[in-house]
Formats: structure tokens, C-alpha cells, sequence
């Protein structure tokens, strides 16, 4: 791009088309807790470390691994509602492109440098994919702060390495991720170290190696500044390990339309680290690799590896289209004709224009807020129980437990998002029985202990516990259902024509994410 005005408007277009993916406002299941959660350490000065909220584990160890995630979650719900948790969402999102696009693109003159661009017109896509209001948000913008400290100190400014224990201390205080970017550390160390042993050209027990050597101990020490000191990260492997085939992100990646980004970088980055003439640093082939096989293994990582893409793939890919530049030399050469070039800037500003335009209006009710789809939550079931004060033990579809936690005070869960945060394997196993229609182990998750259900239409759950132990239905709606065990217990529900039915308009209201704190007492 040889034009001032068509580079700027290249780069007007790709960060806006970035803000229109970051901006997506559709509320995460559980963004409810965590706000409340934030919230009440904040009022607590202090971290929960037992169960308040269910029925079928209250009391039982609480190893939160989020705190300062959800601490800013609820300061920013405290400051403007869902605006400022939008705001927070969008600053963590843009930042962590803006760092992975920089690595991407250094060292890289003008028109080469349009590739990490293009790139990121890509990555932001799969990038975004991962940017729900929820704490992995600060874990991605926790990967590419590491990188570059990586960079710097692998790359002759040893200095760079006295901030990695205050990245880790921070980050394991904020997101579990900080195992994962550990990990990145020792291996992308490792490769590194190895590549000085075959190069034979630098002393490897030079001080500032020895310096990178002994920040990276003490990142691995401060893994443990944490109010759970050791048994937060013995957790953390032990969830990791664990297999969740009911949770879509922790299933392997699909080929399909949805991760095409995904594969297209993967792609890129395969050609271009093996075709590329550049010398490759080996602890960035490593970090990559292991980055692709964990996103393989689990979709939630393929937004991980797309940072890592945009950091150090551009120059390779650059090196690779030189390399073929003399097949190219005819489109070249038109492109470099100012009328189309002004064309092409104009087009590209049309496009940024677009973007913006529909970060505020396209799918979007309330375009200023975090919203709440009633195709995927059960709004107007949990208005059904609140105007009809439908209250006891709680049986909810774990999706939607960190929903009735905030809105339903009044109804301990019987499970919700946090699954083995707080929940035993036994319970958690147990309520995915319910779910599915299969009668669950009364020693550990008895319906009868429960008045209410809020269950999924399109499950077993509803019609196994109308069959086995004589639930009513009380409201059925495209989406959702609600029963009561009692229906005496509920004089509310007299003289209504049960069950209420609400039909598929329900599916298409979006509501405002709260804008008041949960009307759940502070503190428990």
C-alpha cells in the first residue's frame, strides 16, 4: 500500500470491523454471578471461600479463581450498569488485539506491514469469539502482555523479565488461565534455551540469562499468592483434566462456518512457518504448536491460539508473498494506479462506516447494555416465578443457575455455572442425570427436597419429574418450563388456568441486562 490515505483507511477498516466483533453484547450464562460475586467482595472487603447460594452443597470449600476478574465485573456493573460492563468488555477486547497486532507487525515497513493487518481482519473474528463478559477475557489480554515480555526478553532486553512474577501474580488472582500461560512460559523457556545450546554462538549462563532463569521461578512462586495458596493451582490441574462433553467449549473444534477463521490462520501459519526464508525463533514455533493442539482439543482455546497467530506469524507470511512476489508483479502494478487506490480508500472508510454503524443498531435491542436474548434465557419464565413468588429449593438448568442466583433470592440452586468450584462431581453428575430424564441419586440430589423447577423445554428433566414424583406444571413457554412439587404451597398460582402457556414471542424479546445491583442481601 503505497498511498498515506489508503493505509489509513485500511487500518480505519480493520479496527473498526475488530470494535464491531468485540462489541457484541449477548450476556455470557454466567456474567449474573459474576457480577454479584465481584460485588460482594467489594462490599466484604474480602472473598468468599464456602457455598452460600444452593441447596445441595451450602457450605461446601469454595475455591474462586476469579476474583479480581469479577471484582472489576461488579465495579463496573457499581459505576454505569451494564454500559460499564460493556465498556470494560470492549477496553480488554481492543487492548489485547492492539498488543498481538503490534507484535505481529514489528520490524515490518510499509506496504509488508498491511499483512499483519490483514491478519487481524481475520484473527479478531476467532479472537472475539472468546470475548463474552466473563474473566477468560482478562487471561487473553494476560497471554499477549506475556508474549511480549516474552519478546523483550528473549530478545536481548533481559530487563523485560522482572515483570513476569507481577503478571502471574496478578493473573492468578484474576483467571485460572495463568496455569495455561505458565505453561506457555516453561515451554516457549525451554525452546528457547535450546535453541542457545545449538547456536553454540552465546555463553548460557550469562547473567542475563540467569536473570530471565530466576524471574520465571519466581512467576511459578507466585502462582501461590493467592487467598488459596498451593490448592488453588492443584485445582486448577485437576479441572483441567477433568472431561466436560456436556459443555460445548470443552469439546473438540469442529470444522464448520463458525471457526473458519480459526482454520484459515492455522493454515497461514503452517505455510508460513514452513515456507518462510526468515530465521524462526523457536520458542514462538513451540508456544504456537502448543497453543494449535490445545485449540484442537477444546474450542475455548482456539481464540488463544489466534493471538499467538497475529503475533508471530505476520513476518513469515510477509517473507512467503516476497518470495512470490515476481508472479505477482501484473496486479501490482494496477493497484498502484492512484484512481483505484482512491477507490479502494473510499471503499474502505464505507466499510469502517458500516462496522461502526452496526456495532450500535445490527441484532441489537439495547445496543449500550449487555443484553439477554429470550431465545436463550428464560426471561419471561423467571418474570412467571417473581410476579408469583414461587419460592424454595430451586432444581434450574445449570446454564441458567447464575441467572436465578441473582433474580430468584429466594430459590437456593441446585446447581449453576461454577460446576466443581464449589460443586462435589457427585452433584454435578447427579443434575445432568435430571436434565437428561434419568431419575438422579436421592443421597445426592433428591427432588423432594425441592418446591421449584426451572428446566429446559426441549430436556427429559420436566417430564421424569411429573412422572416419578408428581410435579405440576405451572408455565411452559417455547424455551422454558417451571414446576412446583406442592402446588398448595403456592396460593399465588390459584385460579390461574395452569399451566400458563406463553408462545414463541418470547423468543424474540431482548432484555437489559440489570441495571441495579441484585436485590440478594450483601453479605450472606
Amino acid at each position: 500500500m503505497k498511498s498515506n490515505a489508503l493505509r489509513l483507511a485500511f487500518c480505519f477498516l480493520v479496527l473498526a470491523f475488530a470494535l464491531f466483533h468485540f462489541s457484541d453484547n449477548v450476556a455470557d450464562p454466567d456474567l449474573w454471578g459474576h457480577v454479584l460475586f465481584g460485588q460482594q467482595m467489594l462490599h466484604m472487603k474480602g472473598v468468599e471461600r464456602t457455598e452460600p447460594f444452593s441447596w445441595t452443597a451450602p457450605g461446601a470449600p469454595w475455591i474462586n479463581h476469579e476474583v479480581l476478574a469479577e471484582a472489576a465485573l461488579g465495579a463496573s456493573h457499581q459505576l454505569a450498569g451494564g454500559t460499564g460492563i460493556l465498556l470494560l468488555k470492549l477496553l480488554i477486547g481492543m487492548l489485547t488485539f492492539w498488543i498481538a497486532l503490534k507484535l505481529g507487525s514489528e520490524g515490518l515497513p510499509w506496504p509488508w506491514r498491511s499483512v499483519a493487518w490483514t491478519l487481524g481482519f481475520i484473527a479478531c473474528v476467532e479472537i472475539a469469539f472468546g470475548f463474552a463478559a466473563r474473566p477468560q477475557i482478562f487471561s487473553a489480554l494476560g497471554l499477549a502482555v506475556l508474549f511480549r515480555i516474552m519478546r523483550r526478553s528473549f530478545g536481548g532486553q533481559p530487563a523485560w523479565s522482572l515483570a513476569l512474577p507481577v503478571l502471574f501474580a496478578v493473573w492468578i488472582n484474576t483467571h485460572g488461565g495463568a496455569l495455561a500461560g505458565l505453561l506457555l512460559l516453561a515451554l516457549g523457556c525451554a525452546a528457547w534455551v535450546l535453541e542457545i545450546l545449538l547456536s553454540k554462538q552465546r555463553p548460557l549462563f550469562s547473567k542475563p540469562h540467569l536473570l530471565i532463569g530466576l524471574m520465571i521461578l519466581l512467576s511459578a512462586a507466585a502462582m501461590l499468592i493467592n487467598p488459596w495458596g498451593l490448592r488453588l493451582p492443584i485445582w486448577l490441574v485437576e479441572s483441567v483434566l477433568w472431561v466436560r462433553p456436556e459443555i460445548h467449549e470443552w469439546n473438540p473444534v469442529q470444522f464448520d462456518i463458525d471457526r473458519a477463521p480459526f482454520f484459515i490462520l492455522v493454515g497461514v501459519a503452517l505455510a508460513s512457518f514452513l515456507l518462510s526464508r526468515r530465521r524462526r525463533a523457536l520458542w514462538e514455533a513451540a508456544v504456537l504448536l502448543l497453543l494449535a493442539v490445545m485449540a484442537f482439543r477444546h474450542v475455548r482455546h482456539t481464540p488463544l491460539f489466534s493471538i499467538a497467530a497475529l503475533a508471530f506469524v505476520p513476518p513469515h507470511t510477509a517473507d512467503v508473498i516476497h518470495r512470490f512476489r515476481a508472479h505477482m508483479a501484473q496486479l501490482e502494478a494496477s493497484f498502484s494506479n492512484p484512481r483505484l487506490q482512491r477507490f479502494a480508500a473510499a471503499l474502505f472508510v464505507l466499510g469502517a462506516c458500516g462496522c461502526i454503524v452496526a456495532t450500535g443498531m445490527l441484532h441489537k435491542t439495547h445496543p449500550w447494555t449487555m443484553e439477554i436474548p429470550g431465545d436463550v434465557y428464560p426471561v419471561s419464565a423467571v418474570r412467571f416465578m417473581q410476579e408469583h413468588k414461587l419460592d424454595g429449593n430451586l432444581i434450574v438448568f445449570f446454564d441458567w443457575g447464575e441467572m436465578a442466583i441473582w433474580e430468584l433470592p429466594r430459590n437456593p440452586v441446585s446447581m449453576d455455572g461454577r460446576l466443581d468450584t464449589c460443586y462435589p462431581r457427585d452433584v454435578i453428575s447427579a443434575n445432568w442425570d435430571l436434565y437428561r430424564g434419568v431419575v438422579p441419586d436421592s443421597n445426592v440430589l433428591d427432588p423432594r427436597r425441592a418446591g421449584v423447577a426451572l428446566l429446559r423445554q426441549d430436556l427429559g428433566g420436566a417430564e421424569m419429574l411429573i412422572r416419578k414424583f408428581g410435579w405440576r406444571l405451572v408455565y411452559r413457554d417455547p424455551l422454558a418450563v417451571v414446576l412446583v412439587r406442592k402446588l398448595a404451597a403456592h396460593p399465588s398460582l390459584s385460579g390461574l388456568n395452569l399451566p400458563v402457556e406463553r408462545g414463541e414471542e418470547v423468543l424474540f424479546e431482548r432484555a437489559a441486562f440489570p441495571a441495579q445491583p441484585s436485590r440478594r442481601a450483601m453479605p450472606h
